[in-house]
């Protein structure tokens, strides 16, 4: 089977004196590489005292992945874990998501601001 995935996104950007920007929406289709594809989802608590480790053992390889930030308050990083160092990559304020592949061989961290924020996520294998 092909394009088992329906992506789109769009930008729109007005901001006083900055030239305004406007990118449609565009539709991407993907294609799952794996035969038997899995996914991992819903609401994981990540705490502020330490990074933690994003739940993907069901996964035989990272896909792609929409994180939201369930906080009304706080923001959440996602990043990776280098030697017990935690280098963040993506910053989700207060009822933000995004979505994007992961690289694969990663396993995907997490730390909250100033409380713990629920981070709600969906991973699909690639």
């Amino acid at each position: 089977m092909a394009e088992e995935i329906r992506f789109v996104s769009g930008l729109e950007f007005e901001n006083g004196d900055l030239d305004s920007l406007s990118i449609n929406n565009r539709v991407q289709l993907i294609t799952q590489n794996t035969a038997v594809p899995t996914r991992v989802g819903g609401n994981q608590t990540i705490g502020f005292a330490a990074h933690e480790a994003l739940a993907v053992t069901d996964l035989t390889t990272l896909g792609v992945a929409r994180f939201r930030n369930r906080d009304a308050t706080n923001f959440v990083q996602i990043g990776v874990d280098v030697a017990a160092t935690f280098y963040p990559l993506v910053r989700l304020n207060a009822d933000e998501e995004w979505t994007f592949r992961l690289s694969q061989g990663i396993t995907p961290y997490a730390k909250a601001d100033t409380a713990a924020v629920v981070l709600q996520r969906e991973i699909l294998d690639d």
